[in-house]
Order: C-alpha cells, then structure tokens, then sequence
C-alpha cells in the first residue's frame, strides 16, 4: 500500500522557509567588535521590520525563546511589577498550558490573584488588572473577538491591561491592536525557526524580567539572541503578512474538503465554541473511535494529525475539549487537523477517502456502524 507524506499537524509546528542568506550572521549582538557589531545591526533591522508587521514603535518588541516564553513574561512579568498592587490576573479555563500555569504559579506566590472564568463581561473591577485573552484557540480553531472584548473592557476600566496569546493567530487572522498592551507571537507556528518568539509590549507597560543576566531585549529579556533564528522568523513573518488574505482563502478550501466528513460518516461531529473558527484548524470527533487510534493508523499511512495541543498531550488531565464543554466521549473521540498554505486540497481530498475507508472498517470491527 502506498505509503503517503501529508502533513496536518501544523498547529503543533510548522515546516520551516528556506533561511534567507542574511540569517547565516555569526556573533554576539552585544559583542563591541565588528562581527558583534554587524549581528546588531541585523538584529536592529529585523525589530524594525516586526514593528511595521504590528504598526509599533521599535522597542515594542521583545525577542524570547517562543511562544511560552512570550505568554510567561507578560504574565509573571507584569504580576512581579505590580505585585505590591494585589493585582488580579483573568483567564478563560480553556487557555493553553503556557497562560494557564503561570498564573496559578503568581497566584501561589501571592504575587497575584489568580481568576479563571468564561465570561469576561463578569469583570467588574476598579483597580488594576490584567486579562489574558486567546486570539484563537489551539484547539478547536475557534476565533475570539478580543479587539471587542478588550474595547469593551476598558471602557469599563482603562486600568485594565490586555495581553493577547496570538500564537495560533499571528499572520493568519487580522487583528486591530488600538486596545492590546501586549501580545505573544511564536516563530515555530509561522513557518520561522524553533526557539524564537516574542512580545509586543506596549510602551508604559511595566514588566519585570524573569531571566536575569546581561539585560539585553531593553533589558526586559537578558540572554544572547538567536539572531540566525530571529532573521528566519522575521523574513517568514514578513512573507505571510504580505500574503494573508491570499492564504486564508486557500486554506480555507482545504479545511472544507476534510470538513465534509461531517457528512459523508455518520456520528461526525465538528467540535467548537462559535461559528466563527479559523480555516486553519479543525476539531472533529468521530464518535466510538478513540481519538488516539486513528491518529496513530493515519501516522502508519504517512497522513500526520494530532489529538490536540502537543503541550498538553503530555499531561494526566482533564481534557481541553471536556473543560469547554463537550462530553469525554466526544472529546476521547476527537482529531485535529491543522493546515498550512502549503497545503493542498488534493491532500485534503486524499486525506478525506482514507479516513472515510480506516473510519468505516474501524466501526464494522466494533460492532458500530
């Protein structure tokens, strides 16, 4: 049997652009002799073309590890700066790991008071705050409207501060940042390199560093850039903002053709909180097979999709889709496809007879049809 090569598992990670010549820089940014001096001027011009990516200023922008780095500054960062304040940090239960863990870690430090809810219009607060909000969910695509939620937030209260985790969102979905103070971004989701990320932080916004060392990144992020990664990311970033909507479009057909499963086997369900969910993710439950089984005979046929957030595989939990909701049948049952633009609907539609094939042999073994 033909053995295939078909990737949708790129919500997890993304396969990597080719590295522009300008990425090979070797030497420390901090170094003062040429070489150290050249990898700065790199560095500079990549902080300058992120910043035209998030309509900033410059300094705004603050290079870490990933993502989780990212989500873990603005999070302790802003509790250790605003600690003596008793500062309230809130939270939808179905955050990722990296949102989640960091502020049940202020909260027993005693450096915050840690509030998770699923409705943020029950915030009413008068003092300082931060509300950490997903742009869009790692799970189930579902997109937040968060430029609404944080406008409406702060017409209540200006103190409040927004930290948006736009991992699953950034050069994929639009997003007016007139009420964001800050935003996480990760290279490995955009096509960039592993190990790099970063953070707009608003001017004003007062973050305390929670790696110490040579103060580099304004001081805010102390250790070495990894210049030849920030390069990387910054050119894929700079390719997909240019490209966005012509993406969308595409992937969007993508996800059609695998979603018309919900019609063509029975006991298909599409697993989501809203109707407005990105193209390139997609949630189904195919209900009396394990979640796990099927991704496993797919990875043997070279067709790779995963159960959910790699993060959270690893974790003895209850599962996101059962925190938002849905049954442990159905969220035992799930698979999610992530999709890139390079992608295709013709491995969509291959994808989709396989499935359609290992599904329906699967039931008639276990008596199901």
């Amino acid at each position: 049997m033909k053995k295939h090569n078909i990737y949708f598992d790129n919500a997890a990670t993304t396969p990597p652009f080719s590295a522009p010549e300008t990425s090979f820089v070797f030497g420390n940014a901090s170094s003062p002799h040429s070489l150290g001096i050249t990898a700065e001027r790199f560095l500079n011009s990549a902080r300058k073309e992120m910043a035209k990516i998030f309509s900033c200023r410059e300094n705004e922008i603050i290079f870490t590890s990933g993502g989780t780095e990212s989500n873990n500054l603005a999070l302790l960062g802003f509790a250790l700066a605003n600690k003596r304040q008793n500062i309230r940090i809130f939270s939808a239960p179905w955050e990722h790991p990296s949102v989640l863990e960091p502020i049940r870690f202020a909260n027993e430090l005693g450096f915050a008071e840690a509030i998770i809810l699923s409705d943020f219009n029950k915030i009413i607060s008068h003092e300082v705050c931060l509300v950490s909000l997903s742009q869009v969910s790692h799970e189930t695509g579902d997109i937040f409207n968060v430029s609404e939620i944080a406008a409406t937030l702060k017409k209540k209260n200006p103190k409040i501060i927004i930290h948006v985790d736009g991992v699953q969102g950034f050069c994929k979905e639009s997003l007016d940042f007139a009420n964001i103070d800050m935003y996480s971004f990760s290279g490995h989701k955009i096509h960039g390199a592993s190990g790099v990320g970063g953070l707009f932080v608003r001017n004003g916004i007062r973050l305390l560093p929670i790696l110490h060392g040579g103060g580099q990144e304004n001081g805010i992020r102390a250790g070495t850039e990894n210049i030849c990664g920030i390069l990387q990311t910054v050119s894929a970033a700079a390719q997909l903002h240019v490209f966005r909507d012509e993406n969308y479009l595409r992937v969007s057909a993508i996800k059609s053709e695998i979603a018309e499963l919900k019609h063509l086997l029975p006991d298909v369900f599409e697993n989501s909180l809203t109707k407005e969910t990105s193209p390139y993710i997609l949630s189904l439950s195919f209900i009396g097979i394990k979640g796990e089984t099927l991704v496993h005979l797919l990875s043997e046929k070279g067709i790779y999709v995963s159960m959910g957030a790699a993060c959270r595989s690893r974790k003895k939990q209850k599962s996101l889709l059962e925190t938002m909701g849905f049954s442990k049948e159905r969220a035992e049952s799930a698979v999610r496809f992530s999709f890139s633009h390079l992608n295709t609907v013709e491995e969509a539609s291959i994808v989709k007879e396989i499935i359609i094939d290992c599904v329906s042999q699967m039931r008639r073994v276990l008596g199901r049809r």
